[in-house]
């Protein structure tokens, strides 16, 4: 688990690593090259007093985390060189049992529309698209998200 006052700095680096591995090609170069990890602790600092946070490590390194707030899974990224060790499905898995506890039968997230990668795992994952909209960038109107929605628990 990430812990408040303690975790912010390892999550914004691992958020900015992440987009800038997973995003290139997708997000245009002038959003990746303003990413901040200065800007994204700040950030942080907010989420994981708002949710909760889970920290996947490889040697004692953070290369994954994945964040929850009530029934929507907001963040999941693992590094990619990690990819292929089931670090992703782990921090799925741990965000959906948490939505469970809080009493929810379904959870859901936004992932990125061209993001292919990412919609294939959570096709695997039993996720099913619903919904879609703009990110919300107003140079880059086009840039478009789905949501994948998830049935959770018994």
């Amino acid at each position: 688990m990430a812990w408040p006052n303690r975790d912010e700095g390892a999550i914004a680096r691992l958020k900015v690593a992440c987009w800038r591995e997973a995003y290139d090609g997708i997000l245009p170069r002038p959003i990746l090259d303003d990413l901040s990890v200065r800007r994204s602790t700040m950030e942080w600092t907010r989420g994981l007093r708002e949710g909760i946070a889970w920290l996947a490590e490889q040697a004692g390194e953070p290369v994954g985390f994945g964040h929850m707030r009530r029934d929507e899974v907001t963040t999941l990224y693992v590094r990619a060189a990690d990819h292929g060790r089931g670090l992703g499905r782990e921090l799925l898995t741990r965000c959906f049992e948490e939505i469970g506890c809080l009493g929810h039968r379904r959870a859901h997230l936004w992932v990125l529309e061209e993001n292919r990668p990412a919609r294939i795992f959570y096709d695997r994952m039993g996720g099913r698209p619903t919904a879609r909209r703009s990110v919300g960038y107003a140079r880059w109107p086009h840039i478009m998200e789905v949501r994948y929605d998830f049935r959770i628990g018994g």
